[in-house]
């Protein structure tokens, strides 16, 4: 058993919960009115789909590190790994310099840390390769 992946395993499914129903809560109460115009509605609905599209990448990489951390189903594990490293670190980077040129104050680059997470999640998973190698 590889307890960096899984490790890794679990902090995405708490982050999956989290994400699509706590999250998703939140973002319900800046749904636009009825009379808006229709592209803020449209633009509404596409945001929504695209943060529930994150929620699936959250569930189905913590399903992937469980198989990967207490398996041997998947042979390819070296690669799979590096790559779902690369993926978290990748993601990280993005969020961090998007939050970073789209701030207003800089208090939101901690309280839009999901940069953290990422790079957390990169980092279990680059050693725990290491460790599997």
């Amino acid at each position: 058993m590889n307890i960096p992946i899984l490790i890794a395993g679990i902090l995405s499914l708490i982050a999956f919960f989290a994400h699509a129903f706590i999250g998703d809560t939140e973002y319900k109460q800046l749904k636009p009115a009825s009379d808006s115009k229709e592209k803020i509605k449209e633009t509404w609905v596409q945001v929504r789909s695209g943060w529930h599209w994150v929620s699936v990448d959250l569930l189905l990489t913590s399903v992937l590190f469980m198989v990967l951390a207490i398996s041997d189903f998947i042979q390819a594990k070296y690669e799979v790994l590096l790559l779902l490293s690369i993926y978290y670190f990748v993601t990280g980077v993005v969020w961090l310099c998007t939050v970073f040129v789209s701030k207003n104050n800089s208090k939101q680059l901690f309280v839009l840390g999901q940069w953290i997470f990422c790079f957390i999640i990169s980092a279990l998973v680059y050693y725990g390769n290491l460790v599997n190698a």
